[in-house]
């Protein structure tokens, strides 16, 4: 995740390291100190940014993941 401002340098704030190359989405969970990275190799990863952790991985798709979410209401994950 970075930080952009016009005309300034651009600072890295926080870097995750996945072992797969391609991060087709990113979600922020509305409360809770999440991010959900859904990559090309099919795998959804699910991070705790306040200490750069995955907290569970989900290996149910046979092909990319093009897109993540949380839902709005429930407990639950959107790809």
């Amino acid at each position: 995740c970075t930080r952009s401002v016009p005309s300034q340098k651009t600072t890295m704030l926080t870097k995750f390291e996945s072992k797969s190359a391609r991060v087709k989405g990113l979600a922020f969970h509305p409360v809770r100190p999440w991010i959900c990275a859904s990559l090309h190799n099919g795998v959804i990863q699910l991070w705790d940014y306040r200490v750069g952790t995955v907290i569970d991985r989900f290996e149910e798709h046979d092909g990319p993941v093009r897109g993540v979410d949380f839902h709005l209401h429930e407990p639950l994950i959107v790809t």
